[in-house]
């Protein structure tokens, strides 16, 4: 992670600066790995590549914003007794 928060992206030797809401999403459709999937194959003429869509990225960015809203949210430990 940078120091601006944002997930950098390795891709044929170069870096690029990738959003948490497009890091989120590309994680879930698997496009993230530390090493090479067992189903991998290279890219070729004939196979469309795989993109995130817009709405994809919406729905992460939403995801998100829930996840730090309950991490900070406080916890009553008498609300549930």
């Amino acid at each position: 992670m940078s120091r601006e928060g944002c997930l950098r992206l390795c891709e044929a030797g170069h870096n690029y600066a990738l959003p948490r809401a497009v890091a989120h999403a590309a994680t879930k459709r698997e496009f993230v790995a530390k090493q090479r999937p067992s189903h991998w194959t290279p890219p070729g003429m004939f196979r469309l590549p795989e993109v995130l869509t817009e709405a994809e990225v919406i729905e992460a960015e939403a995801e998100l914003k829930a996840l730090r809203r309950h991490a900070l949210a406080v916890v009553d430990p008498n609300a549930g007794s």
